[in-house]
C-alpha cells in the first residue's frame, strides 16, 4: 500500500490541503505505534469492484463521492474516508454493466483532491453516460476536483445550502533554505538539468522556479475550464467569466452561475426516479457514529 503523500498539483479547497497534511502527520504517528497487522491486506481481492458503499433502490444506484480525492487506493482511502478516482470510475462502470438500472446518481460531498487521474476517471464516466443516465447531487460540497468529476452528468442538483465551485488549481512549494541556514544545516543538491531542483525544498525558491510552477498551474487550469464547459454544455468563456474565479457558490447561486441545474435533495431525486409507490428506505452513512445525516428515506 502506498503510504506517501499524494504528489503533484491539487484541485482542492486551500484549507483542505492543511487538513490533509495534518491527517498525514497523524497517520505517520499511528504507523510508528502500530505493528505488522496495520498493513494486513489478507483476503482483499483487488480484481473485485467493491460496491458495498453504493446503494441500489429499484432502478437507481447511488454512488458516494466523498472526502478528499486521490488517484489510487492508499492510506487516505483506507482510514480517512478519501475516494480513489480509479475505484470510483470502476464502480460507475460496474453498476452500468448490471443492465437493470435506469440512472446512476453521483452523491458528491468532497473538497476536491489531486489532479492526477481526473481525466481518466472523467473519460470513463463520460463513456458510461452513453449507455445510462448519470445525475449528480451536490450534497453539501462539490469543490474543485469534485466539480471536474461531478459535473460530468446529465443533470446536476445542488442542495439549498450546498457549496459548489472553487474551480482552480493550487500548488505548494516549501522553501526550507533559510531555516536550514539559520540551523546550521547544509544540504548538498546535485542536479543535471537547469530546473531539476525547482521543487527541492532545500533550494531557495526564485522567480524562474515560480514562473515554471505558474505555467504548469495555468495549463491545468485551462484544461479544467474546458472540461467544465464540456460537462455543463456551455462555452469556456462562460465558465471563465461566471464560474471559475475559485469562488464557492451556495445553492441557488450555483444554479444562477451555471454550475447546477436546480436546487433539490438526494431524497427528492430518488423519489422522482423511482416513482410514488417506492417505500424502500436507504441509509449508506456511518451507522456506528450516532449521526443520522445520511439516513434519508424516500417519501411515500
Amino acid at each position: 500500500m502506498d503510504i506517501s503523500m499524494p504528489p503533484g498539483e491539487w484541485m482542492i479547497l486551500p484549507t483542505a490541503i492543511d487538513d490533509t497534511a495534518l491527517m498525514y502527520q497523524q497517520f505517520l504517528q499511528s504507523l510508528q505505534n502500530s505493528e505488522g497487522a496495520f498493513f494486513d491486506d489478507a483476503g482483499e481481492d483487488e480484481e473485485t469492484v467493491d460496491l458495498s458503499e453504493c446503494q441500489i433502490i429499484e432502478n437507481v444506484a447511488i454512488v458516494p463521492l466523498h472526502g478528499v480525492m486521490v488517484r489510487y487506493p492508499n492510506w487516505m482511502t483506507r482510514w480517512y474516508g478519501a475516494t480513489s478516482t480509479e475505484e470510483y470510475a470502476s464502480k460507475i462502470e460496474a453498476l452500468a454493466d448490471r443492465g437493470d438500472l435506469d440512472c446512476i446518481i453521483q452523491d458528491v460531498n468532497s473538497p476536491g483532491g489531486v489532479v492526477a487521474g481526473l481525466d481518466e476517471a472523467r473519460d470513463r464516466i463520460d463513456e458510461v453516460r452513453k449507455r445510462i443516465s448519470i445525475k449528480t447531487v451536490c450534497n453539501e460540497m462539490m469543490a474543485s476536483a469534485a466539480v471536474y468529476i461531478g459535473s460530468c452528468a446529465d443533470e446536476t442538483i445542488v442542495t439549498r445550502n450546498g457549496l459548489a465551485g472553487s474551480i482552480g488549481v493550487i500548488q505548494e512549494r516549501m522553501d526550507w533554505s533559510k531555516y536550514e541556514a539559520e540551523s546550521g544545516i547544509e544540504t548538498k543538491v546535485i542536479v543535471s538539468g537547469k530546473y531539476k531542483a525547482a521543487f527541492h525544498p532545500s533550494v531557495p525558491f526564485n522567480a524562474d522556479y515560480q514562473a515554471i510552477l505558474q505555467n504548469r498551474s495555468d495549463r491545468i487550469y485551462q484544461t479544467f475550464l474546458q472540461v467544465v464547459a464540456e460537462n455543463r454544455r456551455t462555452s469556456v468563456d462562460n465558465v471563465l467569466n461566471n464560474m471559475a474565479d475559485a469562488r464557492i457558490f451556495t445553492g441557488q447561486e450555483a444554479v444562477e452561475v451555471g454550475l447546477a441545474d436546480r436546487v433539490g435533495t438526494l431524497r427528492q431525486l430518488v423519489a422522482e426516479l423511482t416513482g410514488p409507490n417506492n417505500s424502500q428506505p436507504f441509509n449508506y452513512g456511518d451507522e456506528d457514529d450516532g449521526e443520522e445525516y445520511y439516513a434519508r428515506y424516500i417519501e411515500h
